[in-house]
């Protein structure tokens, strides 16, 4: 292996969050990566945004009991995300982001950075990792580098439920005017209080700039791209073709610990109501409005051989229609990875309503639940769920796609029945966590040990 050659490496995470203070799919990604860097005894360091931390000044260095890398909690940037804010004020070196970020590369030495994804964190920190001359790696899990939103996914999206690609600043000036409305209150740009409106400050210049920082980052910054699936591939260079020598594709994994011994299935009876889990954050991507609207529309609000159960937080607002017609609902909330599994084994099926998923952790915990999937097919779980054997799709597009499918579920139980047990025979389907940081480890070797023969 590459990195075993050029010996202990020191790597340098950024990300927008770590566990416990968001449990979702790239906090728990950048946490594996680096415990598993620093149970090599390499130097790691992870850099997130943390709304905890109000000021600069307040940045604090922790080591978690049972870590042995730092972390280093950071203001989140509001706007980090959609770039609404000039190029130059990113880079501005008397700001404190980037007397901040400076220092940090300064100390930390880093061999290498990895951006697990730089949303909530100053979107030129990468920029000045490679001015530097620390080669620097991404990681492409969404699309916010293209799209306004983070993920492209609005009121204007259309019946797919995501934004068709290309997409370009205009739709995004679209889709953010859809979802905040004409009076949405832009941000204004450092040193423009009190003085006329510069062109840089119109809502679709802002974007472009923010497009034009994307381009120069993924044609000169990032040294490598990594990318967990074709499909999402394909979409994203719909918009910014990319470099093939510079592209890597590495599947995702998870971290099977709490998988090797999971709970025992509990046996269905012939009359018991079928029990679908739905699991994941309750944001307009997640789906779950589309759940509501299966679960109260007439193919399913009068039956009784169902129930809902909701994994994770959840928006009173957005379950009140599905809460007051139907008290088959039960929502647990909050929970720790640990007890996932515990909370499936007493469920039939798993519900995956993602909207727009390039990455389906979801889907991947069910399988190895042994739950068979309703899924809409997203890129990220093409892979995993087949219609018919182990799982149910639907067309979003089509209004009434997830209650027919969920439909076919509760009136054939031997299709049921079927779709459980290759469920259960399709575990080894989902990769590990340790299988993916294998590869991660050599690529980093790869472009260290590039960066130093260049020199």
């Amino acid at each position: 292996m590459l990195s075993d050659v050029i010996g202990p490496l020191r790597v340098l995470y950024l990300v927008h969050a770590l566990p416990p203070c968001e449990v979702s799919g790239p906090p728990l990604i950048a946490h594996a990566y680096a415990k598993r860097t620093a149970d090599r005894g390499w130097k790691t360091t992870v850099v997130s945004a943390d709304p905890s931390v109000a000021r600069w000044g307040d940045v604090v260095d922790i080591r978690e009991p049972g870590e042995w890398f730092h972390r280093l909690a950071v203001p989140p940037t509001r706007f980090g995300t959609w770039g609404l804010l000039a190029a130059s004020d990113k880079r501005d070196p008397k700001s404190e982001a980037t007397r901040f970020f400076v220092e940090t590369l300064r100390r930390a030495r880093p061999d290498l950075v990895h951006v697990v994804d730089n949303v909530h964190l100053p979107l030129g920190w990468p920029h000045l990792a490679s001015q530097a001359g620390v080669p620097v790696v991404r990681s492409v899990i969404s699309a916010d580098d293209l799209c306004a939103l983070g993920r492209p996914v609005s009121p204007a999206s259309g019946p797919a439920g995501y934004c068709a690609a290309p997409l370009t600043p205009e739709k995004c000036l679209s889709c953010l005017t859809a979802t905040y409305g004409d009076d949405f209150e832009w941000p204004v740009q450092a040193g423009t209080a009190g003085s006329s409106p510069k062109t840089e400050d119109r809502p679709l210049e802002r974007l472009k700039v923010k497009r034009g920082e994307a381009e120069r980052q993924f044609g000169s910054v990032f040294e490598r791209l990594i990318f967990s699936n074709a499909a999402w591939r394909q979409y994203f260079e719909e918009t910014r073709p990319l470099d093939p020598d510079r592209v890597r594709m590495i599947e995702s994994g998870i971290d099977l610990t709490v998988w090797r011994h999971p709970a025992a299935r509990i046996a269905k009876g012939p009359g018991e109501p079928v029990v679908f889990a739905l699991a994941g954050s309750p944001d307009p991507a997640g789906g779950h409005l589309d759940a509501v609207r299966a679960f109260t529309g007439p193919e399913l609000v009068d039956r009784d051989d169902w129930r809902l159960r909701f994994l994770g937080p959840v928006d009173p607002a957005m379950l009140a229609p599905l809460l007051a017609p139907n008290p088959r609902v039960e929502i647990v909330g909050p929970y720790e990875p640990q007890d996932l599994p515990n909370h499936l084994a007493t469920a039939d099926v798993g519900l995956s309503t993602s909207l727009f998923a390039t990455s389906d952790r979801v889907t991947r915990e069910y399988l190895l639940a042994g739950l068979p999937v309703v899924a809409n097919p997203t890129f990220g779980n093409r892979d995993l769920v087949v219609d018919g054997r182990n799982a149910i799709t639907y067309d979003r597009g089509q209004p009434d796609g997830l209650a027919r499918a969920v439909c076919a579920v509760l009136d054939d139980r031997a299709l049921l029945e079927r779709l459980t047990t290759a469920a259960a025979a399709a575990r080894h389907m989902v990769r590990s966590v340790d299988d993916e940081m294998a590869e991660i480890v050599s690529l980093y070797g790869e472009v260290v040990k590039a960066r130093r023969g260049s020199r």
